[in-house]
């Protein structure tokens, strides 16, 4: 059924709407910093993931990611960069600026595949990431007088990660990145043990806090992950990109409600050339070939 592009658009929509919610949770979580949170957070991830998979009759799966290749961990180092930088940028600057900047995946992603898989950007490729460029530049001057520089770096170095693990699987394709998924997890936790003890910090963070985490990773990421992987199987990766930016939408206006954080004009005018620039991506790219007649799909 995930397979029809209706239902699989609605997945990935679905998807994108799921992690929106994930900025609460983060602020909900005001004492434990980056690394705390994150701990839990991955704790949430691979329980649902081991979870699901053993209840599916799936078998566990770290055990299958510790067996795989180096596709396999550069896809899932790509991820623990993205988690570890977003929700440092969450913490450091706005969320409007964190999740506009965030939203470059796409971009980003196009730039990695025409140097690593050798696929044409074309003019509206070059002319999306011109736009995409044009919007961070306007938010990074509105905001370099802010002391959240660091926060938005947080933010790119966070769509680089997810641009990675895009490229994995795409070099990757048609394979199980079910085991990344739980390896994320798990690499996502050791790193942010270490740094937590490095930093002389409790491993428990309020109780609060940690239901935050843990909610967030299992009720938000885990879901909103395989939403997003079924989504895949009928909907073209570009579209696909574009449609979980509903996350991107989202975000702001769920602190806006519930904060009353006012994202800045130039954030404004910045994340619309970005979105601009993602939905021009979207629609200059040309359709992924149908296969043929007696083909069996990738």
């Amino acid at each position: 059924m995930s397979r029809s592009p209706l239902i699989g658009s609605a997945m990935a929509l679905a998807a994108g709407l799921l992690w929106s919610f994930g900025v609460l949770t983060v602020r909900f979580a005001a004492e434990a910093d980056p690394f705390q949170y994150l701990i839990w957070r991955a704790v949430g991830v691979m329980a649902v993931m081991e979870g699901i998979s053993v209840v599916s009759g799936g078998g566990l799966l770290l055990p299958r990611f510790l067996k795989t290749d180096r596709l396999g961990f550069v896809a899932a180092a790509g991820l623990v960069l993205a988690a570890v930088a977003f929700v440092f940028a969450l913490k450091r600057t706005t969320v409007a600026n964190a999740v506009f900047f965030a939203s470059t995946a796409p971009l980003q992603t196009a730039i990695l595949a025409r140097i690593f898989l050798g696929e044409r950007l074309g003019t509206g490729g070059v002319a999306s990431i011109l736009v995409g460029l044009a919007g961070l530049l306007v938010m990074v001057g509105g905001d370099l007088g802010g002391g959240d520089l660091a926060g938005n770096l947080g933010g790119l170095f966070s769509a680089f990660g997810f641009a990675v693990y895009a490229v994995a699987v795409r070099l990757g394709k048609g394979r199980d990145f079910a085991p990344v998924l739980a390896g994320y997890g798990l690499l996502t936790l050791l790193v942010c043990l270490a740094a937590t003890l490095f930093n002389g910090r409790t491993l428990l963070p309020p109780p609060l806090d940690v239901a935050m985490a843990v909610t967030h990773g299992a009720a938000l990421i885990g879901i909103g992950t395989i939403l997003f992987n079924r989504a895949s199987r009928a909907v073209p990766a570009v579209g696909l990109t574009v449609l979980a930016q509903t996350e991107t939408v989202f975000a702001p206006l769920w602190v806006y409600l519930v904060f009353a954080e006012t994202p800045k004009a130039t954030s404004l005018a910045g994340g619309a050339l970005i979105l601009a620039a993602i939905l021009l991506k979207a629609f200059t790219t040309p359709p992924e070939p149908r296969p043929a007649l007696g083909e069996r799909p990738a």
